[in-house]
């Protein structure tokens, strides 16, 4: 199957969204059609044509569309959405090896290249699951509704015969139906290798500093394995990749992890001054937009005196992460290592708002992210809290495999905050240095969170519905209305709306000086001590 000028211009026509065509040179398909010629099946804009103005997505769609027709669905066992999406992501893995150096390939081993191609290969499938979903269920109804008398219309035969088609002439037929479909593949493949290539730079470029920051000097060879998708995606596509190697594996975060840093620093501090047990950070290597953070391997308590204390670190982290105002410490951001707690993404310090100002010392305890302020189980904040009463996962403390339960230990997490308060503002000086982290913490810019990420999800899945995958206009104006608000500026509605037409989780990096002030006294207020006590048995 080919696909004609006019119905590639179409494609492009439909798909396009606000800011997609220069003001003024949008023009109709038949007259864009007539400026091109024939290259492979797709037709392609003539050389020089000033007339012919595309946006680079469509160009790169073009591409695609060319290269696909040289592709064949895999033999393996899986389903056709899993197969037809493979075929998106093999042709990444080309398009990749055809623009980066073979210096750069050679980083990587047979099964790192795999782990890659299958992390695009979810990506697609992700935004491609309701609109395939629905092409296939057509196709199933006509289907059986032919072959009913024969009692011939099984799944298997569906599947199979849904897929007769070549990659090529299935995905042109899915585009064809859900334009915007089209746009989104071409942007989340250009993101992925864009994002590759520059992981694979910065990897060649800090190997040796990364060999004597995390593995004492040991050679790291070629990367192994890696795992993508680790966070949320953010500017265009980029998340948290985990590295393997013959000598161990480290964290790449694409952002400059001044936050990991300073908690870093924090704890040492609290370490060098009497606070007991010793608490645990990752170790953080920072460059210029990025940063190397040490793997944190979860793993059991060796017995229930390793257990109180695993338990009084969890209170003086919760301390420090109160006294902060860090927010997001929850159950996804908190690793049970042994007998200690750590913190692994520590970008949100001082999230000051509006509601931090007023809110009470009870409510501060729940916006760290360690604990509920509801008792409401089906409450995202009741699920998610790092020392909630909720399913077990790499944040619980566990002897040999029995999980562990927070309000078992609830001397031992007052005691660690206790301590905690006392390390950090039990004298005048102690008070005056932690003052001055504040002050330098503050000069620095931090992620700022306007909205759960919970909201920008549901948004995210609501714009890949078949409904607003049709025109980019129509699904422009969705994201826009599912975005608007009074509570926030507009030029952050904005910002959200341009994020989420990438499938981005929109991500603010902010300076904010202001804050409530640290308590007057010196010692723990009893009505934290029990607000603290009481989220504990929610």
């Amino acid at each position: 199957m080919t696909i004609s000028a006019e119905e590639f211009i179409a494609i492009i026509e439909a798909a396009a969204g606000h800011g997609d065509f220069p003001r003024g040179k949008r023009r109709s398909a038949s007259s864009v059609a007539r400026t091109v010629r024939t290259s492979r099946g797709v037709r392609e804009p003539l050389s020089g044509d000033p007339l012919v103005h595309l946006p680079p997505w469509a160009n790169e769609l073009r591409d695609m569309l060319n290269a696909l027709g040289g592709l064949e669905f895999s033999s393996r066992r899986s389903s056709p959405l899993q197969k037809v999406c493979e075929v998106g992501s093999q042709y990444a893995l080309r398009m990749l090896q055809r623009t980066v150096s073979s210096e750069l390939l050679a980083l990587l081993c047979p099964k790192a290249k795999r782990r890659l191609k299958d992390n695009l290969q979810r990506i697609l499938t992700r935004a491609t699951r309701p609109c395939f979903e629905l092409e296939l269920k057509a196709f199933r109804c006509a289907f059986e509704a032919i072959y009913s008398e024969k009692g011939a219309a099984t799944t298997e035969l569906i599947e199979r015969k849904f897929l007769e088609k070549p990659p090529h002439g299935r995905l042109v037929s899915l585009f064809k139906n859900f334009p915007v479909l089209a746009k989104l593949w071409s942007q989340l493949i250009s993101q992925w290798c864009d994002h590759i290539v520059e992981l694979l730079l910065r990897f060649k470029a800090d190997r040796h500093a990364l060999s004597h920051t995390f593995f004492g000097g040991q050679r790291l060879g070629k990367i192994i394995d890696l795992r993508g998708g680790l966070s949320d995606p953010h500017n265009r596509g980029r998340t948290v990749v985990l590295l393997k190697f013959e000598s161990g594996s480290v964290i790449y975060k694409p952002r400059r992890g001044e936050g990991e840093w300073e908690w870093l620093s924090l704890l040492q501090w609290m370490n060098s001054h009497s606070f007991h047990p010793k608490l645990r950070a990752a170790r953080v290597l920072r460059r210029e937009g990025y940063c190397w953070m040490e793997n944190i391997q979860p793993g059991p308590c060796k017995d229930r005196a390793a257990a109180r204390r695993f338990y009084r670190r969890t209170g003086g982290m919760l301390g420090a992460a109160y006294l902060l105002k860090a927010v997001d410490c929850h159950r996804d951001n908190v690793i049970a290592s042994g007998e200690y707690p750590v913190l692994i993404d520590a970008e949100t310090l001082w999230h000051v708002t509006g509601e931090t100002k007023t809110q009470s010392l009870i409510d501060a305890l729940s916006e760290t992210g360690f604990l509920s302020s509801s008792g409401r189980r089906s409450s995202w904040q009741y699920r998610s809290s790092a020392l909630g009463r909720t399913s077990p996962g790499q944040h619980t403390p566990r002897i040999a495999s029995t999980p562990l339960n927070a309000s078992t230990y609830e001397v031992e997490i007052v005691d660690g905050f206790r301590r905690a308060w006392r390390c950090l503002l039990g004298t005048t000086e102690r008070r005056a240095a932690f003052v001055r982290r504040l002050q330098r913490l503050r000069r620095l810019k931090r992620r700022q969170i306007y909205w759960p990420t919970r909201n920008y999800e549901a948004i995210r899945r609501a714009s890949v519905q078949p409904a607003a995958l049709r025109t980019g206009i129509e699904r422009d104006l969705l994201i826009g209305r599912l975005c608007a608000r009074s509570a926030v500026p507009q030029t952050v509605v904005r910002e959200e709306i341009n994020a989420l037409k990438r499938l981005d989780i929109p991500y603010f990096i902010r300076k904010t000086t202001a804050g409530p002030a640290l308590p007057e006294d010196n010692a723990t207020p009893i009505e934290i001590v029990e607000g603290l006590r009481h989220a504990l048995h929610l």
